[in-house]
């Protein structure tokens, strides 16, 4: 069923699919303030910082197409931005409520440069970075890094930090990891095979593609060595500390709370409710394989399920990736990374 809010979402999504490419920080505050609401429920705009075409959203297209946000009388915007650094100016900004990035991105953001940033909930536990090799010259441990030529999507960011992480667990410098950018195309991987990179960086989604479809490919988990790599939901502290916006952030996680629950519930389905509900909707190209898209939602599904609670953050955790990227010198020592948390919120129910 079509309903008020959903059109809403769903029209983000086809703009965000055609603009996402020369989208600004100036368009996103534009295309946030235009939003009023109109719809009948509260507007909430949410940045998403990877298309919404990857079942790395599959908790927000659940909330949407099941109608959790609306149930909340939340009028939700899908607004997709290029990467986390447009996205937290935004949020800072007051141009959208909250935006989801990775507890490095986080850190380094409030600790670095002194944003005043908070993060209030963790969808995904662990990271969702995988690093992909051969069988014929596999890069599974930390140390085996040192000395090798390693594939990013991008100059920098997170994809690179990570590598440094996981080199570094090893006591490997990051100036002994060489790199270079290839992109995210489906032809990298003859680049692994020809030799000219010995592993390269690629989303969860893809790693379950390659390794379903290319037989000789070695997935290697950065989480069975480092801590860093969870993804937050992200707000400004001023926002956290205005009564109404902390309200719609509560009935936000609190949508993507059940969402997220009734995709758990759903692999003992095989995930087919899941599938037909985000397929009605949304063009999600890990669907076009139904075992692909099965193996990456029992993934995810793992990542959920891997903390307490679907969406609380662990502060021991939250320390330990801080020590991390403290030692790779990326954060000065001494800070209080739990200044960086609030944990006080709760998710709110359906009204």
């Amino acid at each position: 069923m079509t309903t008020t809010s959903t059109r809403s979402v769903r029209g983000a999504h086809r703009v965000g699919r055609t603009c996402a490419a020369v989208l600004a920080v100036c368009a996103v505050l534009a295309a946030c303030g235009g939003n009023d609401g109109g719809d009948g429920g509260e507007p909430v705009t949410f940045l998403n910082v990877l298309p919404m075409e990857s079942l790395s959203f599959a908790p927000e297209m659940i909330a949407d197409t099941r109608g959790l946000f609306e149930a909340r009388g939340l009028d939700v915007t899908f607004e997709a931005t290029q990467g986390s650094a447009p996205a937290i100016q935004t949020v800072l900004a007051g141009g959208a409520q909250l935006t989801r990035i990775g507890d490095i991105e986080t850190m380094i953001a409030a600790g670095e440069r002194n944003a005043p940033l908070l993060a209030f909930g963790e969808p995904i536990h662990t990271g969702t970075i995988r690093m992909i090799s051969t069988e014929s010259a596999p890069v599974t441990r930390p140390e085996q890094f040192r000395g090798r030529l390693v594939g990013t999507p991008s100059e920098g960011g997170t994809s690179s930090i990570t590598l440094d992480l996981v080199a570094g667990s090893a006591g490997v410098p990051p100036e002994e990891v060489s790199r270079q950018v290839v992109g995210l195309s489906p032809g990298v991987f003859d680049l692994l095979t020809s030799g000219r990179v010995d592993s390269y960086i690629v989303s969860l989604d893809t790693s379950v593609l390659l390794d379903r479809t290319r037989p000789e490919t070695v997935v290697y988990d950065p989480n069975q060595d480092i801590d860093a790599g969870a993804q937050m939901y992200v707000t400004s502290a001023a926002q956290m500390a205005d009564p109404q916006t902390r309200d719609r952030l509560e009935r936000y996680a609190s949508a993507v709370e059940e969402a997220m629950q009734f995709i758990v519930d759903d692999e003992a389905n095989g995930f087919a409710e899941t599938m037909r509900l985000i397929d009605s909707e949304y063009e999600v190209p890990a669907l076009g394989d139904p075992d692909v898209a099965k193996a990456a939602l029992v993934a995810y599904v793992d990542a959920y399920t891997s903390g307490d609670t679907l969406l609380g953050i662990s502060p021991q955790r939250w320390q330990a990736a801080y020590d991390e990227i403290v030692g790779i010198g990326q954060l000065p020592s001494g800070l209080d990374p739990a200044a960086w948390l609030d944990t006080t919120l709760t998710p709110a129910p359906a009204r």
